[in-house]
């Protein structure tokens, strides 16, 4: 009798294993579908306007040299403050980043009213404020993806004129001793 009952445990176990290696079609198809859906939740999507749900997409999208810091989205006014590292040639990092923002702002999308950047460097957990630039749409009725190719570059643009610059103390004294070096 015990060995009649060992055969059926081997039978019923046998069972069980046929069963299940019958649903790993169905689990490989369930996992596929989940990472469909979670490769979409991470995927920028493209922005024409922006808005609070999009603002994400449109900065992950921005290959900006230094960290953002801080954005806001009030009133179609994009504000983004950006924290650079010590020792870092602020004003060649700021032309690139600008470039990238003011393509964002005027060439991407169709919303923006100004534009605001902050420059700041951090040095042992202390935040000192390099420049800061202000621009608006109206100052930008003809924008051109190829007038941001100098800024690109990390050099000042023909259109710096655009950018209202205002750079603090440190800011100079951070453009002066980078030049210096």
């Amino acid at each position: 009798m015990t060995f009649d009952r060992r055969w059926a445990y081997l039978l019923a176990a046998g069972f069980a294993v046929v069963v299940l290696l019958g649903q790993l079609p169905r689990l490989d198809r369930w996992t596929e579908e989940r990472r469909e859906s979670a490769r979409a939740a991470f995927t920028p999507q493209r922005v024409e306007a922006l808005s609070d749900d999009v603002l994400v997409d449109a900065l992950i999208s921005l290959p900006l040299e230094p960290r953002l810091s801080r954005v806001s989205w009030n009133h179609d006014i994009l504000s983004v403050d950006l924290k650079i590292a010590p020792g870092t040639d602020p004003e060649r990092t700021f032309w690139m980043d600008a470039a990238e923002l003011v393509r964002l702002a005027y060439g991407t999308s169709s919303n923006v009213r100004g534009l605001l950047i902050r420059v700041f460097e951090e040095e042992d957990g202390k935040r000192r404020l390099l420049l800061a630039a202000d621009t608006r749409a109206s100052d930008w009725p003809d924008f051109r993806e190829e007038d941001l190719r100098r800024a690109r570059l990390g050099l000042e643009p023909e259109w710096d004129g655009k950018l209202r610059l205002s750079w603090t103390a440190a800011g100079e004294r951070a453009r002066r001793n980078f030049a210096k070096s």
